[in-house]
């Protein structure tokens, strides 16, 4: 009960009981979340993301005692599902799963329905594969360099599959044509099992492929990996080198996995989520499902998540249009 002190008090300030100013952080942190999370995965269910999404979604439902319902929404690469995040209500209780096509999509398209960097907070870059140039185990091709002699000795005749047009195995090959100075032929196929295919039937001299695509057929010995665009060995297959280690430098491609949440997320939200997310592909039993999955753990968050999504938009759009690349 207030007294009647305390009543003359908030009447002489103009104050009532009812609107006595609440700490905003520690509200907002003591608040949340208060209902069903939904999860968008701009993408079909089944793949990487997907199952990484359900993944982790099971454990924040279990770790925050509240649902936590994935909804698949495709289309668009990935552009539909994107923007329903980008409208949604800045609360934390939808957070969008998605890849690297989120900063393609800017780099392809002269018109976005949203500003990838501009409209969305970067939680956690939670994981990624390197992409990997591969020939058939066969080929007379033995190293990068014979690969890009063979290039320049037969400019068009060799060629190279990916997964499709506008895809970052496609921009990795324009990429490694623009730093080498070597021209190659694109073979655009649907799906990257299709592109491995190309090459183990003789279609096709190489192919850019995502490591997990990849690396059954290496480990069988049916294809020659020649490197792999990242800025280490991957611990997937560590005997092979990176384009830096062979003297090319500035050949990193890779296929990530993250979770943004819309623009103007209040801080102690966007931070619990991370921490929470961190937390999880921290975990040893965790850090084996994303394993199985082909990709590796990685855990960039926040700002500096932000300034990666920003340089990677920037480093896509200078390649693609020096490649003419345009989203199909």
């Amino acid at each position: 009960m207030i007294t009647l002190t305390r009543r003359r008090l908030l009447a002489a300030g103009g104050w009532t009981a009812a609107t006595l100013p609440i700490p905003r952080a520690g509200f907002a942190q003591a608040a949340y979340p208060s209902r069903t999370i939904r999860v968008i995965v701009p993408f079909g269910p089944g793949g990487v993301t997907d199952v990484l999404a359900r993944l982790l979604s099971a454990e924040i439902a279990r770790d925050f005692a509240q649902p936590v319902v994935v909804e698949n929404m495709p289309g668009g690469t990935g552009l539909i599902g994107t923007g329903a995040v980008a409208k949604s209500v800045p609360d934390g209780h939808t957070i969008l799963f998605t890849s690297n096509a989120h900063t393609i999509n800017p780099a392809l398209r002269r018109q976005m329905p949203f500003d990838s960097v501009k409209d969305f907070t970067p939680l956690v870059l939670l994981a990624a594969a390197p992409n990997m140039l591969v020939v058939r185990s066969d080929s007379p091709i033995k190293s990068v360099a014979e690969y890009i002699a063979a290039a320049k000795s037969n400019p068009g005749e060799i060629n190279y599959a990916t997964s499709g047009v506008g895809t970052s195995l496609h921009i990795a090959g324009e990429q490694f044509s623009q730093i080498t100075g070597a021209k190659f032929n694109h073979v655009p196929y649907a799906a990257s099992n299709q592109s491995v295919q190309a090459v183990l039937g003789g279609h096709v001299v190489s192919s850019w492929s995502a490591v997990n695509a990849a690396l059954p057929f290496v480990k069988a010995g049916r294809m020659r990996p020649l490197a792999v665009a990242s800025d280490k060995r991957t611990d997937f297959a560590p005997e092979v080198p990176t384009f830096a280690e062979l003297g090319i430098n500035g050949m990193k491609s890779e296929t990530w996995l993250a979770a943004l949440g819309p623009a103007g997320l209040p801080a102690p939200v966007a931070a619990k989520l991370a921490a929470e997310l961190q937390m999880l592909i921290g975990r040893a039993d965790m850090k084996q499902k994303i394993l199985a999955l082909g990709a590796e753990p990685v855990g960039v968050e926040l700002e500096t998540f932000r300034a990666q999504i920003r340089d990677e938009i920037e480093m896509y759009t200078r390649i693609a249009r020096a490649g003419d690349i345009k989203a199909e």
